[in-house]
């Protein structure tokens, strides 16, 4: 996939609609665990100035080249770690955690170090996937509600992410000391024919993927045999008429205190 279309699929409107309202012109932000950039740059275009904190350099190289090639000055990319930042005290405005929670093992001690860097009065907003609340229709409905159960389990088992975080960011949000906070979910839909027949190529390729093939044999939790069977799902669900597919995301916002 493009940088261009990746732009256009995970912008800010969609992804950080939530958060938009509380920025202003004069806002600085921190983007923790920004990945791609993409909703990183969208922030850019509501704030005074934004930094995209990511673990992986690789991550963010196509995001500078499109600053750069953009004249967009008001966003930076950098690489570091939530669980160490270098800012200062009471530095930032807002701050965007999009899909990373749920990849830590201390959530808790991540958003209290998070909290350190906001200003008082500053304002945080997260969002995590939540796999409890999957809707699938279509044709092999089993085979594919099983490719997400194996998904899960490998998550928990490679210790990648925790599927269930989305459920826990307002309890997460309050025990960090974060003030009126608000959680909501909001569901991103695949209910067209492009979107169907875009999404389900894509999970077909998934069931190939070398590290989600390997771990699921690993693990037992699925023979190549029942990875191939569930990538031939996965195409004729994508050409499917009945297909359809949305997924739950989790998010909350809170402010430090005053």
């Amino acid at each position: 996939m493009s940088f261009e279309k990746s732009l256009q699929d995970r912008s800010a409107a969609e992804y950080a609609d939530f958060l938009l309202p509380h920025l202003s012109a004069g806002s600085l932000v921190l983007d923790l665990g920004c990945g791609q950039g993409t909703i990183t740059l969208g922030l850019g275009e509501a704030a005074r100035y934004v930094v995209g904190v990511d673990l992986s350099e690789d991550e963010l190289a196509e995001c500078r080249r499109w600053a750069a090639e953009h004249g967009i000055e008001n966003v930076e990319f950098r690489v570091g770690s939530v669980n160490a930042l270098d800012f200062p005290d009471d530095h930032f405005d807002v701050c965007l955690c999009h899909s990373m929670l749920e990849t830590l093992d201390r959530p808790l001690d991540a958003l209290i170090e998070i909290k350190r860097t906001l200003r008082p009065g500053g304002v945080i907003g997260v969002a995590c996937v939540e796999y409890g609340a999957l809707v699938l229709a279509g044709p092999e409905e089993e085979l594919l509600r099983r490719f997400y159960t194996v998904r899960e389990r490998v998550w928990q088992l490679e210790e990648v992410a925790d599927p269930y975080r989305g459920r826990r960011l307002r309890g997460l949000l309050e025990r960090a000391g974060f003030d009126r906070v608000n959680a909501t979910t909001k569901y991103f839909s695949y209910g067209t024919a492009e979107a169907v027949e875009s999404f389900g190529r894509a999970r077909a390729e998934d069931c190939s993927d070398d590290w989600y093939a390997s771990s699921a044999q690993k693990h037992e939790l699925a023979t190549a045999g029942d990875l191939e069977a569930m990538s031939r799902a996965w195409l004729e669900w994508s050409r499917s008429p009945e297909a359809y597919l949305a997924f739950a995301w989790c998010r909350a916002v809170g402010w430090k205190p005053s």
